[in-house]
């Protein structure tokens, strides 16, 4: 298990490109309770393996963006990574990178309190309304389910 900082810093956080926007809030979503499950790492590999924009993207490419992301995190923490990240997210991909952090989180099966809280804050920050938050854990947990 691997013990993530959730500090905070006040130096501005570097321009994201889309995809490391979407990276940045996956790996912030696993960081969300503290450390990251070999689990949840193993499903985010795959998710993000599995996603058109990655798909034709090397490893190599993908790994970097990644570490970059990650150290972003460790030196500025969570919260204004995610900030920078949802403003870069197009408005049409929010609501599938909400859905795809969700199904991460979801890898034991549950919602722990600190991931609830963190799904809440993502949905404010990516502009989602409650209601479309609620049916997207709602779908991701009926995924999880089977």
């Amino acid at each position: 298990m691997k013990r993530l900082s959730r500090t905070r810093a006040s130096s501005p956080i570097p321009r994201l490109d889309t995809d490391s926007a979407i990276l940045a809030v996956l790996v912030a979503a696993m960081a969300s309770s503290g450390h990251v499950e070999s689990e949840e790492g193993a499903r985010a590999g795959n998710i993000v393996r599995s996603m058109r924009r990655f798909r034709n993207k090397s490893t190599v490419t993908v790994r970097r963006k990644i570490e970059r992301v990650s150290s972003l995190i460790k030196t500025s923490g969570v919260s204004p990574v995610i900030d920078a990240a949802a403003g870069v997210v197009p408005a049409r991909l929010r609501p599938a990178v909400f859905a795809v952090v969700a199904d991460v989180l979801l890898v034991d099966g549950r919602f722990e309190r600190s991931e609830q809280r963190f799904l809440g804050r993502l949905a404010t920050s990516l502009g989602l309304d409650a209601d479309e938050a609620q049916d997207i854990t709602d779908v991701m947990r009926v995924k999880n389910s089977a």
